[in-house]
């Protein structure tokens, strides 16, 4: 039961671009490559690649978790 609670609390993220991502962060997509460059192994873990235009949603739900990003 408790399962279902959590899964209705969860927030999922849509797949966007790094461009998208840095408007809702308010820097540059820039900026925001350097903030995430100390985490590039564990961002390829879930998927990342360098050459990506548009990033997947659990990239995206992770960069907003550490990053404190409101994309709402």
């Amino acid at each position: 039961m408790e399962d279902n609670c959590e899964l209705k609390n969860k927030v999922f993220m849509k797949a966007m671009t790094r461009q998208q991502l840095a408007y809702y962060a308010g820097v540059s997509v820039r900026t925001l490559s350097n903030w995430c460059r100390p985490y590039r192994e564990e961002l390829e873990k879930l998927g990342l690649k360098s050459n990506m235009i548009v990033l997947p949603p659990r990239v995206v739900q992770w960069i907003c978790d550490k990053f404190c990003i409101d994309v709402e």
